[in-house]
């Protein structure tokens, strides 16, 4: 049972105690379908936090007896540097879940394929949904919060959440927090209504419903409630794909091969894939220039953000690049079922040393050269990569700049994770390298958890002054949005055309 004993909440704004509940009370019982409806800023989102634990009221008390899951389908709480298997294994540590048996279940359930094991920062909302969505189905809550309609994915993946959740779990608490009178009536066998502070209880849908329309034409107290802001647009949806991103008509499509990556022995108890793509028609004889991108599949996938493919293939069309080999490379994926696969991602790409480069020259560079003929010159040679990739490719150049010349890092984190926080002095107080440097970063960038301090735009900043001190070729673009893949994919052609110039 979850019951509210006289509950009281309320927030500190500028303008005073803003009090959103006012000794209300409420009982869900085991099983129960409860619905609770109210007007916008009327204190849905705050009930359901309290419901679930998130939030302790400010007076009253809180009884809750039955395991109680977050809002289905919310995201909020991912940690988004890792992938969605690592936030799987973390949520099912917290709550005792068996990991193998969970991972299986979430992978299948999602439906988000190799998406799977890529930081969940680089997920789309309705991606994050379905992870979250799967996630809380996997976890057996005697009680189910539902905030709002879930949409989840498109009609034939909704569909399948509703199976799960209202059939499969039918003997299962559900609270549903909503102004949607039609789906609280639906699925609910009585409800609440939020109004003035309080929490009014009817044992007929119908008659809440109808209080509540009745409330919704009548005068509001005004004041009262949750406060409502309109959301501030996201400055990084401006940010779209342009022509050369696109495939075009007549333009010839490169290839892709899988490579196969032998065990590390610079990265040991891990694998790594790999993919090469090779451009059209190549002859199999012709010396290549090299492109490097880390988080390969990432850049490579066809429903991917970044699209390097179709940009390649019109790039070299028009020749605004030469004809060129890519290689995707992603970082290791850890065979032991207990570490987290972002912990190998950062030692490979945060640790200011040679290791990285040596790994790709030694051990994957070889099996590139099964299939093309790869060019030895520095200046043919090119690495990229995002966030952590980004910094990966600015250190794999830093120390091997006999096999790189050519750098693009975008949202790169130029930090003090595992000592990139020193390349400003670096640069200053080290020899001259030749290299080409692209920097692409959001102003607003910034990441979250144990890393939410770090001054990302700056770390930018400071690192172009650097090479600019220093006489270094290069190009710094600040976008206005944050720590997001969306400014650096619209500008890759651009980027790419700049810095592969003669």
């Amino acid at each position: 049972m979850i019951r509210f004993q006289n509950v009281q909440k309320s927030y500190h704004t500028r303008h005073g105690l803003n009090h959103v509940l006012r000794n209300a009370n409420l009982t869900i019982q085991p099983g129960e379908k409860v619905g609770i409806l109210g007007r916008n800023g009327a204190g849905k989102s705050t009930t359901i936090r309290l419901l679930s634990g998130a939030e302790l009221p400010t007076a009253g008390y809180i009884e809750r007896n039955m395991s109680v899951s977050w809002p289905l389908a919310f995201g909020g709480a991912f940690q988004g540097a890792l992938t969605g298997r690592d936030n799987t294994k973390c949520i099912c540590r917290i709550y005792g879940r068996d990991i193998r048996e969970a991972i299986d279940y979430v992978q299948s359930f999602s439906e988000l394929g190799r998406y799977f094991d890529e930081p969940v920062n680089n997920y789309s909302s309705g991606m994050a949904a379905r992870l979250a969505f799967a996630l809380s189905m996997s976890i057996e809550f005697d009680c189910f919060l539902i905030d709002e309609v879930m949409h989840v994915g498109d009609q034939r993946f909704h569909e399948k959440c509703q199976v799960e959740l209202y059939e499969k779990r039918a003997d299962r608490s559900h609270v549903i927090v909503s102004h949607d009178e039609g789906f609280v009536r639906e699925h609910c066998e009585r409800a609440y209504v939020l109004k003035d502070g309080d929490i009014l209880s009817f044992d007929q849908v119908d008659e809440a419903i109808n209080f509540h329309i009745k409330s919704l034409h009548a005068k509001e107290t005004h004041g009262v409630g949750d406060s409502v802001q309109a959301k501030p647009d996201d400055p990084d949806e401006k940010y779209q794909l342009g022509p050369d991103s696109h495939p075009k008509d007549g333009v010839p499509r490169g290839s892709i091969v899988t490579l196969e990556i032998p065990p590390s022995a610079i990265f040991p108890g891990c694998l790594h894939e790999a993919w090469l793509y090779l451009p059209a028609d190549y002859n199999g004889e012709d010396s290549l220039p090299l492109m490097v991108f880390q988080d390969g599949w990432w850049f490579m996938a066809d429903d991917g953000p970044w699209q390097v493919q179709t940009v390649a293939n019109n790039l070299i069309a028009d020749g605004s690049l030469p004809e060129m080999a890519i290689l995707f490379v992603e970082s290791g994926k850890l065979l032991s079922e207990g570490g987290l696969a972002s912990e190998q991602r950062s030692l490979e790409y945060d640790s200011v040393n040679g290791d990285y480069a040596e790994f790709l020259l030694t051990e994957i560079l070889p099996q590139v050269r099964k299939h093309a003929v790869i060019s030895d010159d520095p200046r043919d040679r090119g690495i990229a990569g995002i966030a952590n990739g980004g910094i990966c490719a600015f250190t794999a150049a830093w120390m091997r700049p006999d096999a790189f010349s050519r750098v693009l890092s975008m949202c790169g984190i130029f930090a003090d994770i595992r000592g990139g926080g020193a390349y400003p002095d670096l640069i200053r107080e080290g020899d001259y390298r030749p290299l080409r440097v692209f920097l692409q970063e959001g102003v607003r960038s910034r990441l979250g958890g144990v890393y939410e301090g770090l001054d990302l735009p700056g770390g930018n900043r400071a690192v172009a002054q650097s090479l600019a001190v220093k006489g270094y070729q290069y190009q710094f673009v600040l976008g206005e949005g944050g720590h997001s893949f969306r400014h650096g994919a619209m500008i890759l052609p651009d980027a790419l055309r700049w810095l592969w110039r003669s």
